[in-house]
């Protein structure tokens, strides 16, 4: 009970405390003190009131104790005592001289506890020679009422065999408790059972509980049916006898209750073991002088509680009146009427402490408002003064950064001219093809021309290595890419085209016979490029990889300094001719000892060389986080698609995602079949070429063609009418629709804009032209046409998608943001505006 008053008063109180500290309600800071301090008090007195009554109690049981002894010594009762009992061990009755019936105990139940005690005492007076000998022979002779706790006692020294006999003597104490325990939990749930019902759900009790079942078996042998003993007894005398089974098994000296059976009578009572007369005495006190002997000390307690109580919620506000009350009250007043907008109230600081800062700090606070205020009404006096003032100045940084601009496009453009001629495919070999294509990232116009700078670089070219009597060709070609962007990698690559070509010059100017090795040739190339680059001290490197390729044989000579690897594409398959690093970029100090590498090319074999910019590709350029294609795998599948073709190639990569550098790639195709002519594949006879080459016949065969599915098909035959025939709007329009759609934009682009040229006024087709340019970043093209039919159709959702998005290319980040909030507003919702506003801030900030 005690347990249950501490554990409720301690919740209690900690839920109280919460709800005062997170309460959203109106309140003031002194009730959450006064209120804290309050149960934080009355908890401290708990757990005072509880100590002192404990110790009271234990002063009551040792001066009872004491007094039992006595009487028991004297052989006379006096006052205190009310009654004595005793329990014979040697005669098994219950002697009750010195006990008078008007009390009213039930005296079987008594006799039971005292036989229980008796037991106890004797198990530990026991010795441990012979422990479980003598264990034995007091629990064979214990009464029929242990039979519960005997077999319970039974079980446990069987399952603790091992135990030496001292030991299992303390834990067979020890074990005595928790039976003891378990009695008084079994005792409270069977008194609570009706007495009308009481045979069934008794029984029932004890067949669900199995831990009950060295009880049940005493029990149950006694009861047939409803019958005790073949005497057929009320659920009252039934549930008593039950009782009897899960009576006390504690030792002597501890005190308990009696309570007489019509419930009016209550005992303290002590228990007396007589080792001598193998007696166990009970002596009962009253229970009303038990309360008189504690109640002056609860007097006390309570008086104490009531004095906290007052002093807590009466002097405590007086208390913290002066020191936190009005202090707060003086800045709460100052608050209301700074919200009220008197901006002159000033806070006495009348101590310096928490309070006494906040009360400065906001002194300060109103001052400062106080003179934003009077700066902000000197604003709006001279406001229009001051925006033209901004203007201006606003107007002078933009012409400012538009010179600059200028200035820096103008560098650009000269570098682009100076880097142009020394990007040349100067191979003429019939043998060995070459080609190339530069997609620099940096896209720029200096005074109407456009133009782009990177640090990527192809350069191919022919010589001779031999003797004058016996000699062989080559075809050397170069694919390079220099660190840094824009500028910085331009540099890299002009350094790199200005020693390229000079060694190049050197090497087969007047048709010039090089007495070298394909080896040694490509090592002294190594070797000067290296150190070149190498006088820059690391500010500027270049991956590069570079071939000699025997005309006659297919016999490839090269080394690759940390570039790309060289795809091989033989036979439709497309591999990787490098198997793994083998030189570091030039420029920098490489690990690896230099070697020319070898590789014999087939004939219609094909060599790709690139740069990084074929795998660094944006693989969800809509979304505002980038994710950088990483699988250099991913380039072999291009080129296998691309057929080893540039412009597809180029076209599979963008199909992927958005490239993010400059892009460069070079074809060698060694001794390749000579195609014949497309009309001579598509016409047996001469006599056919001139139906063939009819405009309307060629727009019906593709037409049809379309239609069956066979795009590639109808677009090659487009072709033909097209290079025949660029007047023929028919063919012109569905020329630019079908390479619209298979993403051939470069043939689009040019057809497209001669078909618009005689029919300006279909719509979708300036859609198409500007989506296009924009795909092959042609960006101010892209924009031009978009502009149009944006003049034609306003309201056009798609091309009002494509407008922003062109704009946000082009940095121009106002005109993106105003166009995808006119879409947002004609379609409210639009997830493309909402994708694109989201984009334009990631790329302005």
């Amino acid at each position: 009970m005690t347990s249950n008053v501490i554990f409720f008063i301690a919740a209690f109180s900690v839920v109280v405390i919460v709800f005062i500290n997170s309460s959203t309600e109106k309140t003031t800071f002194m009730v959450k003190i006064v209120g804290v301090t309050l149960f934080t008090i009355c908890l401290i007195m708990q757990a005072l009131v509880f100590i002192s009554n404990q110790d009271k109690e234990s002063e009551y049981d040792s001066l009872h104790i004491v007094n039992s002894e006595r009487v028991l010594e004297n052989g006379r009762s006096n006052s205190d005592v009310q009654y004595v009992l005793r329990y014979d061990g040697k005669t098994g009755e219950l002697i009750t001289d010195n006990y008078d019936s008007k009390y009213g105990l039930d005296l079987s139940l008594v006799k039971v506890d005292l036989q229980n005690t008796l037991i106890y005492e004797e198990i530990a007076a026991l010795k441990e020679d012979n422990f479980r000998e003598n264990l034995k022979v007091i629990l064979d002779g214990s009464p029929e009422y242990f039979a519960g706790h005997r077999d319970a006692i039974y079980k446990f020294v069987k399952e603790n065999s091992s135990l030496s006999s001292g030991n299992l003597k303390k834990a067979l104490l020890k074990y005595a408790e928790d039976l003891n325990r378990d009695a008084f939990v079994n005792t409270n749930k069977l008194q609570g059972i009706n007495s009308d019902s009481f045979c069934e759900q008794g029984k029932s009790y004890l067949e669900k509980n199995k831990d009950l079942e060295s009880y049940k078996n005493g029990i149950l042998k006694n009861l047939e049916g409803c019958i005790w003993k073949g005497k057929e007894i009320s659920g009252k005398e039934l549930k008593a006898e039950f009782l009897k089974y899960f009576s006390y098994f504690k030792p002597a000296e501890t005190r308990h209750y009696r309570r007489s059976v019509d419930g009016f009578g209550h005992h303290v009572a002590f228990m007396k073991y007589v080792p001598s007369k193998k007696q166990v005495v009970e002596l009962g006190f009253s229970y009303k002088k038990y309360r008189e002997f504690v109640h002056p000390t609860s007097v006390k307690q309570t008086i104490i509680l009531f004095v906290v109580i007052f002093v807590v919620l009466v002097l405590f506000p007086l208390f913290f009146k002066s020191s936190l009350v009005n202090p707060l009250n003086n800045l709460l007043s100052g608050v209301e009427k700074v919200n009220k907008g008197d901006l002159d109230v000033r806070v006495p600081v009348k101590v310096r402490d928490e309070i006494g800062f906040l009360a400065d700090s906001f002194n300060s606070m109103v001052s400062s408002i106080k003179q934003a205020r009077r700066e902000l009404q000197d604003y709006a006096e001279n406001l229009e003064e001051k925006v033209k003032e901004r203007t201006q100045e606003v107007q002078e940084k933009m012409e400012e950064v538009q010179r600059l601009k200028i200035q820096q496009d103008g560098d650009y453009f000269l570098t682009s001219l100076l880097a142009k001629p020394l990007f040349y495919n100067a191979n003429k070999s019939k043998l060995v093809h070459t080609e190339f294509m530069l997609k620099q990232k940096k896209q720029f116009e200096f005074r109407g021309k456009h133009s782009d700078l990177g640090g990527d670089i192809c350069i191919t070219g022919n010589l001779r290595l031999g003797v004058p009597d016996n000699y062989k060709r080559y075809t050397m070609v170069m694919n390079g890419d220099a660190m840094g962007k824009s500028m910085q990698g331009a540099g890299g690559a002009l350094v790199m085209g200005v020693v390229m070509n000079s060694i190049m010059a050197r090497s087969a100017a007047n048709n010039r016979i090089l007495n070298k090795t394909p080896s040694e040739w490509l090592e002294d190339v190594y070797n000067e490029i290296h150190s070149v680059f190498k006088s820059f001290n690391g500010s500027m490197v270049i991956s590069a990889a570079i071939f000699l390729i025997e005309e006659e044989t297919g016999k490839c000579f090269y080394f690759n300094a940390e570039h790309p690897f060289t795809v091989l594409y033989r036979d439709g398959k497309a591999s990787f001719l490098e198997t793994g690093l083998q030189l570091r970029k030039l420029g920098l100090d490489s690990e690896f000892d230099f070697q020319v590498q070898n590789f014999e090319l087939k004939k219609g074999d094909v060599l790709i060389l690139g740069s990084d910019g074929r795998d660094d590709i944006d693989l969800t350029s809509d979304d505002t986080v980038r994710t950088i294609n990483e699988d250099e795998n991913l380039f072999l599948l291009n080129v296998e698609n691309g057929k080893g073709n540039l412009e597809d190639i180029e076209t599979e990569i963008r199909k992927h995602g958005e490239l993010t550098d400059d892009l460069s790639l070079l074809k060698v195709e060694f001794q390749a079949e000579v195609k014949k002519d497309e009309l001579d594949e598509m016409f047996t006879s001469g006599d056919r070429i001139e139906v063939a080459l009819n405009p309307d016949v060629i727009y019906e065969d593709a037409k049809q063609l379309y239609k069956n599915g066979k795009i590639d098909q109808a677009l090659e035959l487009l072709k033909t009418g097209y290079t025949n025939d660029t007047a023929n709007q028919r063919i012109n329009k569905l020329l630019g629709l079908l390479s619209f759609k298979g993403k051939d934009y470069t043939t689009a682009i040019e057809v497209l804009n001669n078909y618009l040229k005689t029919d300006p006024g279909l719509h979708e087709y300036w859609f198409y032209l500007s989506i296009a340019n924009k795909k092959v970043g042609k960006y101010e093209q892209a924009l031009q046409a978009s502009l149009k039919l944006n003049d034609i159709q306003p309201d056009n959702l798609s091309n009002l998608v494509n407008l922003s998005d062109i704009y946000r290319l082009m940095d121009q980040f106002d005109l993106a943001e105003k166009t995808a909030r006119k879409l947002i507003h004609l379609d409210p919702g639009n997830q493309n505006g909402e994708r694109l506003l989201k984009l334009i801030e990631r790329d302005r900030a």
